[in-house]
This record gives C-alpha cells, sequence and structure tokens, in this order.
C-alpha cells in the first residue's frame, strides 16, 4: 500500500513539474519575463470578469422593453412568456454554472420557440457571450506569443553569451509553451497554470440601477462604413471571431495568403480599391479568420468614374499569394437578403490578378447570390498551367491559363446591382481540395 502511495505521489509531481516548471529551472530574466506573463493573464481575466455584466444588464432591459411591447400589442401570452423568461435568467446568473456549457445562463434547452422576438434576443445574448469569449481565448493567444517571442530573444542572448545552461532551460520553456498552444484548450489551461480564475457567468444586475434605462430610448444605428468589431451585431461578431478550423500537421495552401486589406469595387476589376470610387457598402474583414461582413444599400445604378460608367459597385478584400500554386480555396458568401433575379444583386464577386505585370486582369466570375448561401472554388492544377473557378451547384465553370510560381493577387467581394438592393452577407475563405475534387 506505501508502494502503490510513493508511486501515486512521484506520477503526481512527475506531471506538475511538465506543466509548470519550478522557478529554480529558469535564470532569473526569464523568470522576470514569466511572471510578467503570468501577470498579465490575470489582467485578461479580470477585464473579461468586467466585460461581462454589461451584456446581462443588456438582455434584461431588451426583456422588459420586449415585455411592454408585447402587452401594448395585446399579446398577453407572449408578455408573460418574457416575464418568465427574465426570472429565469436572474436565478440562473445566481446559480451554480455548470462548467460544461458554454453560456450556463442560456443553455439551447432554454431558448424559447415563441414569440420570435425573444429568440432573437437570446440569440443575440448568446453570440455576444460566446464572441466575448472567443475574444478573451484571443488575447490569451496572442500574450502567449509574445511570451515565446521574448524567451527566444533570451535564448540567443544567452547563446551568444556563452551561457549554455540558461539557454537550455530557457529553450525548454520556449517549447513547453509552444506545444501547449497546439491544445484546443490551451487558453483554459493557461489561465489554470496562472491561477488566473475568471468568472462563468456575469453577475446578477441591479434591477433598480435599470429602471431609468429602460425608459429611455435605444441609441441609433452606427455609420456602416466606420465600424469596428464591436460595432457588429453579435451573430456576426461570433461569426468573423469563430478560429479558421485545419489540420495543423497538414497546413493548407490558405494560410500562405497575406492579407492586403479592403477597399472599394466594382465589377471594372481593373478599378479595385482606385481612390475616389464611390463608397456604395461598408465592410469589416477580420483577417485572421480570413472572413468579412458587408452590409448596406446601394444607391445608384451607374456612376461616372475615371471617364468610365460603373456598375456592381460594393465592398472587397485583397490578399496577396507569392506563388500562384496556392490558389486553392472555396469561397462562401451567405446573405440574408438574396438576389431576386440572375441578372441583379448581391452579387458574389472574385477576381485574380498578376502582381507582376501591373495587377493584370488574369481570371475573374461573378455569380447571382439567389440563395442564403453562395460557394465559389478555385484552383491552380499542381501540374499544368491551369486555373478553374467553379459556381458550386449549377453547371457554370471556368478554366484560365496561370503559369506555376506567380505572384499573384486574389480579391474576394461583393457587389449590388441596382438602387434599393440591400446587402447583409458575409464572406469565408476556406481550405479545400484540389482541382480533381471540385467536379
Amino acid at each position: 500500500m506505501r508502494k502503490t502511495l510513493a508511486s501515486l505521489c512521484l506520477i503526481t509531481l512527475a506531471a506538475a513539474a511538465q506543466t509548470t516548471p519550478p522557478a529554480a529551472t529558469l535564470p532569473a530574466d526569464a523568470a522576470r519575463l514569466r511572471d510578467a506573463y503570468r501577470a498579465g493573464l490575470v489582467k485578461i481575466a479580470q477585464d473579461y470578469d468586467a466585460s461581462l455584466l454589461p451584456p446581462a444588464e443588456t438582455y434584461v432591459l431588451d426583456l422588459k422593453r420586449l415585455s411592454t411591447r408585447l402587452k401594448e400589442a395585446k399579446d398577453q401570452p407572449g408578455a408573460d412568456v418574457v416575464r418568465k423568461e427574465a426570472g429565469r435568467f436572474m436565478q440562473a446568473l445566481a446559480a451554480e454554472p455548470d462548467p460544461f456549457e458554454t453560456v450556463p445562463e442560456l443553455t439551447s434547452e432554454n431558448l424559447a420557440a415563441s414569440p420570435e422576438a425573444l429568440r432573437l434576443l437570446q440569440e443575440g445574448y448568446v453570440a455576444r457571450r460566446t464572441a466575448n469569449d472567443l475574444a478573451r481565448n484571443e488575447k490569451v493567444t496572442a500574450f502567449a506569443e509574445k511570451y515565446v517571442g521574448g524567451l527566444d530573444m533570451l535564448q540567443s542572448r544567452y547563446a551568444s553569451e556563452g551561457k549554455a545552461d540558461d539557454a537550455a532551460a530557457v529553450k525548454k520553456e520556449a517549447t513547453r509553451m509552444r506545444v501547449a498552444m497546439q491544445r484546443k484548450d490551451f487558453p483554459a489551461r493557461a489561465f489554470d497554470e496562472a491561477n488566473a480564475k475568471y468568472r462563468h457567468v456575469p453577475p446578477p444586475p441591479d434591477l433598480a440601477n435599470l429602471k431609468e434605462r429602460a425608459a429611455a430610448p435605444q441609441p441609433t444605428a452606427r455609420n456602416l462604413t466606420a465600424l469596428t468589431l464591436d460595432d457588429l451585431n453579435p451573430v456576426v461578431q461570433a461569426f468573423l471571431m469563430k478560429p479558421l478550423e485545419y489540420d495543423k500537421q497538414w497546413p493548407p495552401e490558405v494560410t500562405k495568403w497575406k492579407f492586403e486589406g479592403s477597399g472599394n469595387y466594382s465589377h471594372d476589376f481593373s478599378l479595385y480599391n482606385q481612390p475616389g470610387q464611390p463608397d456604395e457598402l461598408g465592410i469589416f474583414a477580420h483577417p485572421k479568420t480570413m472572413r468579412a461582413y458587408v452590409r448596406g444599400t446601394i444607391k445608384y445604378s451607374t456612376v461616372n468614374f475615371d471617364n468610365k460608367a460603373l456598375s456592381w459597385m460594393g465592398k472587397a478584400m485583397s490578399w496577396q499569394l507569392s506563388d500562384s500554386r496556392d490558389l486553392v480555396c472555396k469561397v462562401v458568401f451567405r446573405t440574408k437578403k438574396p438576389a431576386l433575379k440572375e441578372n441583379g444583386g448581391p452579387a458574389a464577386c472574385v477576381a485574380v490578378y498578376s502582381i507582376a505585370e501591373n495587377n493584370r486582369l488574369i481570371a475573374s466570375m461573378s455569380v447571382p447570390m439567389l440563395s442564403e448561401e453562395t460557394g465559389v472554388r478555385m484552383a491552380k492544377h499542381y501540374s499544368y498551367n491551369r486555373l478553374n473557378i467553379v459556381w458550386e451547384g449549377t453547371k457554370r465553370k471556368r478554366g484560365f491559363t496561370i503559369p506555376d510560381h506567380m505572384p499573384i493577387r486574389v480579391v474576394v467581394g461583393i457587389a449590388g446591382f441596382a438602387p434599393g438592393e440591400e446587402v447583409d452577407a458575409t464572406i469565408e475563405i476556406l481550405p479545400c481540395g484540389q482541382v480533381g475534387d471540385m467536379w
């Protein structure tokens, strides 16, 4: 029995040593760097705790306003459902949270089937909470990357000074961090390692202090062309911040792409992002996840620009590829305002330019977004000089001649055609198989 207990103790101590090296294993400068890293994690956890209350307060206020509107519309059953949800939500905030639930205070079982307005409020709250968690995890990962970068600099310094043992210790810590960062649950493990505690649910709002806010008018929408991530709908925030999923051992071609920026876009592909173009729509691009959001209303059917009559104006984001063989992707466009006809908008657009030839247009395709989801695939064949663009779900396919090793620019965007057309759509670039998998 004693031998068994001793073995268990040794195993536990060995596991702890692999997770968190003792302070004595690192030289003084590296130990201070590690302490600063852990202190930064504590600050991230504190900031996250502070960010939980405002969405909860807003949700309670929205429930109050919705209940009032339902009463005014003589929908007493609907008002009762909303009032019941408000009581359930407050009780959930005061209860012990389920650690296996993403949003413990509002799980999928709590989503109401009706009234629809309540369900939309619930989905919006869940999306905002999810986006908040994703933002917290992104901060942890970015901070860890800085920590590893600092360790690499220390290792180089120690090596140049002939301090082999110190360089080896720092290298071991950097390697441990890199391995840990490959795990999906790295942010949670990083918080545990730094003893940085954070809340799993918001604190209950002070209802007495919300009465004046409940009676105040709701704020107006912000400018479409001057957006930050916080200005967007929480559902859109969650979509934009969702990490790009792929096999880390075999990273796809899209991970080599370099984001250049977003800008104005017209059906005349040679005029992408030219200064002075009409600013028809608003775009928010999130290059880290290779996604973008485009919204607004088309104002004009034709505009004179650069001695040309332009139509199909919109927004797009551009990416630079050092080798044309890396052009293997699927672009998914999703819209809440589908086009009413094939020669109308909004339209999903892709274009490929030769950087070395003064942005000469090599290939392009525009397809109407006739349904909620539109897919376009692009693939440069590895064995011969051929690029194919395919509109998924249809027979539209185009082939273009393009050599290997050519530096190119890929532009993906959304354009409108006629005045009054509304755009509320997302763009997502995904990895896909080679040309043989396209049909």
